[in-house]
């Protein structure tokens, strides 16, 4: 499986891209356009605007349930 997640999986998903904060939440951009929102229990506002890699449960449509977010 590609990196990118299939739309059609949930499931234990690793992304990269862009961490950005939009309307007021939480959201990482990848470098195909792709946007995906994420839910997380700590706030890395030290990571805005950055290139991360997110781990985590993915739930289509675009909804990531983050366990950890690291930059890169």
């Amino acid at each position: 499986m590609s990196e990118q997640a299939d739309l059609n999986n949930a499931g234990k998903h690793r992304e990269t891209g862009v961490l950005l904060f939009k309307d007021h939440c939480y959201a990482l951009r990848c470098s195909d356009g792709a946007e995906y929102w994420l839910e997380m229990g700590s706030s890395p506002c030290h990571l805005i605007e950055s290139h991360v890699a997110v781990e985590g449960d993915f739930h289509p449509p675009n909804i990531m349930f983050v366990e950890s977010i690291q930059p890169m």
